[in-house]
């Protein structure tokens, strides 16, 4: 058997997933980059000279915490802007074109930002804004793309696995990241994921493709099985319904889900290798190495958590499983960051450990409210998931200023310990709030009145036969196989 034999038997719905794993890991390590190249861009270095001596090299850049937390969060400024945007554009257009895209315009950034950094902070801070608005389109479009690939009985799975691809790459850019800035230089550390986020992108659009109707190597089989077990749009001529989003609990459940989760992977993702560093005082490259240690069991509890999730709810209801995931997920983090508050410097490495669950904690949170947009709003999940993202990525913007200012001097145990009180207080609020008024069904916005979105089959074990029976009431099963064959050929037309 060839590999391109091979290649053409995978599932396509998991070739997506995989590409989609790996674009998350581009995109991570893109907006990571940073956090551990800031280290000896403003810190001294030591160089180890033949004679067995070593040299003192002066920082590069003189930014104090206050500038280093503009820089850190300036990511974030149009990112957050631009979620409800991106989501309504990759509802409306192509998802696919926005994920791959996106990706591949910040890894081109990623290039230039040695030479930004050489023009001054605000430099800096003009390209980290340009490559946070590109990568502003990724959730939603993917979570788009989802709505169309994604079946019921795979929907946890799929996503998380991808979703996990980010904190995989968080977890090599710390761990390599310090390496590369130690031994060749901070540079290195942009050019290489930018050359890297480049040629995933062009693996991306050779391989993938907008829905399984518009797949040209997609099996008859498995694009009837998705196309079974979806709750179908067979019309792209539908209304947003705003109003009923926003007055919407369970949407706020979502969104508040991912504030907290977002804030406390924030606080880490842009200030763990300075506290490492400095309020722990390890050498730069064993903080590289310690700050990325946590992320890879993020990874794979976030991808355990929505495998479990999809087989606890063939048993339970969606809405039970989502709320005691994310209890799991946030009295862990909470137990956790508790641990690190209280110890002091000197049990380092047991502080290190508490971080490492507290992060590895942050997983499951993403398994129940990531695909909760899924669960309620069909097919406008990746709308959703840009509303939930722009309020949720806010962390990315108020955790690095809000650190910058409460933590003057980094060398303070003491003075980190604001911060992660300020995290633990916002993971309790979060939960509560979460497990009163989150849901797991279609909410009655997502339906349209007609009826014109409804199950085209409701049996998740059916449907792998185009020829069998399904649950479609047989009067209007003429009429809803016209509308679906109208909807496919728009598709190719518009495409």
């Amino acid at each position: 058997m060839t590999l391109w034999n091979f290649h053409h038997q995978i599932p396509k719905r998991y070739v997506l997933s995989l590409l989609a794993f790996f674009g998350f890991f581009n995109a991570y390590i893109l907006r990571s980059n940073l956090s551990i190249a800031i280290v000896s861009m403003v810190n001294p270095t030591i160089e180890k000279l033949p004679n067995n001596t070593e040299k003192i090299i002066a920082p590069v850049y003189n930014w104090n915490t206050k500038t280093q937390g503009y820089i850190l969060s300036s990511f974030f400024y149009i990112y957050v802007l631009l979620q409800i945007p991106a989501g309504f554009l990759a509802t409306r257009f192509s998802g696919r074109l926005l994920f791959g895209g996106g990706i591949g315009l910040c890894a081109l950034l990623a290039l230039f930002t040695p030479l930004c950094a050489q023009g001054g902070a605000m430099a800096l801070i003009v390209i980290r804004i340009l490559q946070g608005a590109c990568s502003g389109f990724i959730y939603p479009s993917l979570h788009c793309m989802w709505s169309k690939w994604a079946p019921k009985s795979d929907k946890s799975k799929l996503a998380t696995f991808a979703f996990s691809g980010g904190y995989v790459g968080t977890f090599t850019a710390m761990m390599l990241g310090g390496l590369i800035a130690v031994h060749w230089s901070w540079e290195w550390v942009f050019y290489l994921s930018g050359v890297l986020g480049l040629a995933w992108t062009l693996a991306w659009f050779y391989l993938t493709a907008e829905s399984p109707s518009t797949h040209p190597t997609i099996s008859d089989e498995e694009a009837t099985y998705i196309q079974g077990n979806l709750i179908q749009v067979v019309s792209r001529k539908y209304t947003i319904p705003w109003k009923d989003m926003l007055i919407s609990l369970p949407v706020w459940a979502i969104i508040l889900a991912h504030f907290g989760t977002n804030w406390c992977i924030y606080v880490m993702f842009t200030e763990l290798p300075t506290f490492i560093n400095q309020a722990l005082h390890y050498r730069v490259d064993t903080a590289g190495l310690l700050a990325a240690i946590p992320w890879l069991p993020l990874a794979i509890s976030l991808y355990a958590a929505g495998f479990l999730s999809d087989r606890l709810t063939e048993k339970y209801s969606t809405l039970y499983i989502r709320k005691l995931v994310m209890c799991i997920s946030f009295i862990t983090i909470v137990l956790a960051l508790l641990l690190v508050t209280l110890l002091g410097v000197k049990h380092r490495v047991l502080i290190i450990i508490g971080i490492v669950i507290a992060i590895t904690g942050c997983g499951p949170a993403w398994a129940s409210f990531g695909v909760n947009h899924l669960d309620i709003g069909a097919q406008y999940a990746g709308i959703l998931m840009g509303l939930s993202n722009t309020l949720g990525s806010l962390a990315g913007v108020l955790a690095p200023i809000i650190t910058g200012y409460m933590v003057s001097d980094p060398q303070s145990k003491r003075e980190w310990n604001g911060i992660f009180m300020i995290s633990i207080l916002i993971c309790i609020l979060v939960l509560m709030f979460y497990t009163f008024f989150a849901a797991g069904d279609l909410q009655s916005w997502a339906i349209n009145d007609n009826g014109e979105y409804q199950h085209v089959f409701n049996n998740s074990a059916s449907s792998r036969d185009a020829g069998e029976r399904t649950s479609v009431n047989e009067s209007n099963i003429d009429d809803l196989t016209d509308r679906l064959k109208a909807e496919i050929h728009d598709e190719k037309v518009a495409e």
